[in-house]
């Protein structure tokens, strides 16, 4: 069995050579503006530190299945591919290999990179150059449609592309979107650089500095000061007791002129937010346990006890309790009250602790009884150690009580709502010098280099102004006028941009373009990749063909904006009128982007600052037209990780299975639009292998024959390829690919089988459609399959160029289809109530009176207008179809309870003719005598039970009769 799967994908291999080879050679996917309508589409370069895997090769395949898709709706379609290799981890990674890090020497040999130039990679610089290379190679493989004359690289290794990057940053310092400043940003201690989400682990992408409080408890007759960091300052009211972990080792820390009992994680945050930290000794935890502190809002005294949920190395590794409205502190309490040990370790005062309980500070509607309480019980919460629930308790729960709760039992915060509040009480504590507000993370970041991540002071940084009101008003505008897939994305956005803040968009020390006028600063990965699909329509014109120094600010103002004289431009740069002529019609001719897709992870980054410097930079006709969003990409349920071995590399894919088999396997592990993760199995690839296999196999032995006749059979099938080329070609156009595949092979192949069962000889014209446009539809997924096969039925073009079918609606007609599916109704309902009672001798079809087809006209016309079923009873049974009244009603019960009904009847001529046509058909089936009847005149039992679409049926035995 391996060894004929193996010989297949041998043959596919060979297929796919040899088509691609012929792409080349025909300058198939070459796009210049012509006078065809054109599409224009694009992918986020991808990174230079390492070979694409299944997840980036899924979302660009989408990209490369649309521009098929309209290359065959005769659009001149441009896809362009360029790499990525601003930012630090290219820097940190070399650093790395010079280093000998054996973990990441392993990855680079895991990518195929021999011994004798590992050496090689402790220049930056070489990683650009090879996986550059080695992605291209990859992608030509995947078969991918792209105009690769148009290729670059990013970074002052590419000045022409750097130049360009010049330009966009002297139009934003223009339109004053740009300033200066001291800002907090998310910093590496390693590698002393700002980490950006692409200087990350993708885990860790759009995670920023918030805004925390810590609060200053003093411990009682002492001047120690035990710092609590919290998120909700308000619920300070309800603080019980502080939290510590037993385990740890603390420092005594003089911060700003006072000794606080601290951990080393926020020593290094605070001291790089310009506080004066100086670091005296070290304290065991132990040591504080059982002494109590001093609430600062009313100098409540609070025992200090442990708890095991806290994390050392989280906020200040302390925590105030507020067991009443946070679901760690309400079961921390619980345990530390049922664990006699603890407590008689620490010597602590037992019937003190079971008399502390929670205080509700805060009322809501969402809670009746104690909040953090209800919450536990909710999720059946047992212990600290169900860290899952507990994190999903919390949010649950601080989310409602920040939108809709009320202080409650607080003095003069009493009664004020808690978002209100939260900034009074925390200015209050300030003013009395008994609060700090820092700035920290939410979660741990790690940067690419392995080193934990803290927030840190910037000077003289800058800044992108996204905070800019004006900004985000051209922002929100392109939003709406764009096009999502899916169409929830937009909303989406639009709370994002609500969202974004200000961006540090310098760097020091990594790859990139420098600042313009201050080239101590390089531009970061997210900030030099927003416009440059613009760079696209030009760059074969420019790449290693012009004098960098010609590409001046005043030559792309003309190209992409139209300002400036050609005359005065072309003496000023030395270059041919005609070419700056032609780039800026080049430009004119692809500009706007009409498509841009990428996965979910750069929505609030990438995506994010595309849509904002469109805004700022062109006019509004060269605003982008749409983006496509989807999610990752699974390896057999489970997210790829190379730690846990579960990671695959679309190289390793490709020599396993090929192209085809690979772009078959990931479409229809999830390729529709959305947030929902795709799941890659290997189950789907041996289908994947089988179905292509098999369709090149059909079409060797199919085309081209049959009978000449016609039957009315034929028609039923060329309605069915004609609807279903109708919906497909609905579905590609929103990016539904998945359900386009599903219904363009999968439904058709299944409605052949019942063509072929149905008609045993096919007709000649009829199955060389189908086979002619189910190739078709599927050559945007799987185009060297779908070349072959083309080429087997004797056509001469390339199918990658031919045009994509077109339904004729002349030939769609819902009542064939329905007419037939009748028939397959008959023979599944028929074998059921054989197999219920036994074998029979006869079956009797009884076809329902000419009256119930009125009723059901006259449903379907009442239904149109969207009648709840209650006015459709009253409706129907207001009509005279002189019938007794109990027979009408019993029809409408039914429509009542299936209203389906009166979607999958037809006209009753048509349903007789299509039973009578197929008796013979059903005979055979069967395997049983066929008798038709109509009900006005059988006097058969319960004949009354046939309906429009759904005759009764009466199976006769010898001995007794049974029906249904």
């Amino acid at each position: 069995m391996q060894e004929k799967r193996d010989e297949i994908i041998n043959n596919f291999k060979e297929i796919e050579t040899k088509w691609q080879k012929l792409w080349d050679e025909n300058k198939a996917f070459e796009a210049n503006p012509n006078e065809k309508k054109k599409f224009f589409i694009t992918f986020p370069f991808p990174y230079m530190n390492g070979l694409p895997h299944l997840g980036g090769a899924f979302t660009i395949l989408r990209v490369d299945i649309m521009a098929r898709y309209k290359r065959m709706r005769g659009y001149n379609v441009l896809f362009p591919q360029g790499w990525h290799a601003t930012g630090g981890p290219i820097v940190a990674s070399a650093k790395r290999i010079k280093e000998k890090d054996p973990k990441k020497i392993k990855e680079l040999k895991e990518m195929g990179v021999s011994d004798d130039i590992v050496s090689n990679f402790e220049d930056p610089t070489y990683w650009v150059f090879h996986f550059t290379s080695e992605w291209e190679k990859d992608l030509r493989r995947y078969g991918l449609s792209i105009d690769w004359r148009r290729k670059f690289y990013t970074t002052s290794l590419n000045p022409y592309f750097s130049k360009f990057v010049e330009w966009q940053y002297y139009k934003l310092r223009d339109l004053n979107y740009i300033a200066k400043g001291s800002h907090p940003v998310v910093w590496c201690p390693k590698e002393k650089k700002v980490v950006g989400d692409h200087d990350r682990p993708d885990e860790y992408a759009g995670i920023g500095p918030v805004d925390a409080t810590i609060i200053k408890f003093k411990i009682e007759n002492d001047d120690l000061i035990i710092p609590t960091l919290t998120y909700r300052p308000e619920t300070i009211f309800g603080v019980t007791n502080i939290w510590i972990n037993k385990d740890s080792t603390y420092n005594i820390a003089e911060i700003d002129g006072e000794k606080w009992i601290i951990n080393d994680y926020m020593i290094d945050e605070l001291s790089d937010q310009k506080h004066e930290v100086k670091v005296l000794k070290k304290i065991q935890a132990k040591e504080i346990i059982g002494k109590y502190a001093l609430n600062p809002i009313n100098n409540k005294k609070i025992p200090i006890l442990p708890a095991s949920f806290v994390i050392y190395d989280e906020g200040t590794g302390i925590v105030m309790s507020v067991p009443a409205h946070a679901p760690y502190d309400y079961i921390a309490l619980e345990d530390l009250k049922r664990n006699k040990e603890i407590i008689k370790e620490f010597g602590l005062n037992e019937e003190e602790i079971k008399k502390l309980n929670p205080l509700v500070i805060i009322k809501s509607s969402d809670f009746k009884d104690i909040p953090a309480k209800e919450m536990v019980r909710k999720l059946n919460i047992k212990s600290q150690n169900d860290v899952e629930l507990l994190e999903k308790a919390t949010k649950e729960l601080y989310a409602k009580e920040f939108y809709s709760g009320i202080m409650y039992n607080v003095g003069e915060y009493s009664n004020i709502k808690v978002n209100e509040a939260r900034e009074k009480i925390i200015e209050n504590l300030k003013d009395k010098n008994k609060a700090l507000k820092v700035y920290t993370l939410p979660s741990k970041v790690y940067c690419r280099c392995g080193a934990r991540t803290h927030v840190k002071f910037v000077e003289n940084q800058w800044f992108l102004l996204y905070s800019n009101e004006s900004w985000k008003n051209k922002s929100r505008e392109l939003v709406k006028n764009m096009n999502f897939y899916p169409e929830s994305a937009r909303e989406d956005f639009l709370r994002l941009i609500d969202w974004l803040s200000d961006w540090a968009f310098t760097h020091m020390n990594e790859l990139g373009t420098p600042l313009p006028w201050d080239n101590t600063w390089v531009i970061e990965s997210l900030s030099d990749s927003t416009i440059y699909m613009a760079y696209y329509t030009i760059a074969h014109y420019i790449q290693n063909k012009i004098e960098p120094s010609k590409l001046i600010p005043e030559l792309f103002d003309y190209i992409f904006l139209g300002i400036g004289n050609l005359d005065e431009l072309s003496q000023k740069t030395q270059l041919n009128k005609d070419l700056i002529e032609k780039m800026r019609q080049e430009f004119l001719y692809w500009y706007p982007v009409d498509l841009r897709i990428s996965g979910k992870d750069l929505m609030q980054n990438h995506l994010l600052f595309f849509i904002y410097h469109h805004a700022a930079i062109f006019d509004k006709d060269k605003w982008p037209k749409g983006i496509g969003i989807n999610g990752w990409v699974l390896l057999n349920g489970e997210k790829m990780s190379k730690n846990k071995g579960n990671f695959l590399l679309l190289r390793d894919a490709l020599n396993k299975w090929g192209a085809d088999v690979t772009r078959w396997s990931e479409v229809m592990a999830g390729a529709d639009p959305g947030y929902d993760d795709a799941n890659f199995e290997t189950s789907i690839v041996d289908n994947a292998i089988d179905e292509l296999n098999s369709w090149l196999e059909l079409v060797k032995n199919n085309y081209n024959k049959g009978r000449d006749y016609k039957l009315s059979l034929d028609d039923w099938f060329e309605s069915v390829i004609n609807s279903t080329i109708k919906e497909v070609t609905e579905d590609m156009e929103q990016t539904r690919f998945k359900t386009a595949l599903v219904k363009s092979y999968y439904y058709l192949k299944n409605k052949y089988k019942w063509y072929l069962t149905r008609a045993n000889i096919p007709n000649k014209e009829v199955i060389n459609d189908y086979l002619e446009n189910v190739t078709l539809m599927i050559a945007p997924i799987v185009p060297h399959i779908a070349e072959e096969a083309w080429h087997i039925m004797g056509h001469k073009d390339l199918v990658s160029l031919h045009q994509w079918p077109l339904f004729d609606e002349n030939k769609i007609n819902k009542k064939f289809e329905k007419a037939e599916e009748l028939i397959e109704r008959i023979i599944k309902d028929t074998k059921e109530l054989i197999n219920l009672i036994g074998e029979t001798n006869k079956v009797y079809i009884i076809i329902a009176s000419p009256w119930k087809y009125e009723l059901f006209d006259l449903a379907k016309e009442i239904a149109k207008n969207n009648k709840s079923i209650t006015d459709l009873k009253q409706k129907l049974l207001e009509n005279d179809f002189k019938i007794e009244k109990s027979k009408v009603v019993k029809v409408v019960n039914m429509i009542s309870k299936y209203p389906e009904l009166i979607e999958n009847y037809i006209p009753r001529e048509l349903e007789i003719k299509s039973i009578q046509e197929s008796k013979e058909f059903l005979s055979k089936e069967l395997k049983k005598e066929i008798v038709i009847e109509f009900e006005e005149n059988s006097k058969l039992p319960r004949s009354d039970l046939a309906l429009p679409g759904r005759p009764a049926l009466y199976l006769e035995k010898q001995v007794s009769q049974q029906n249904r």
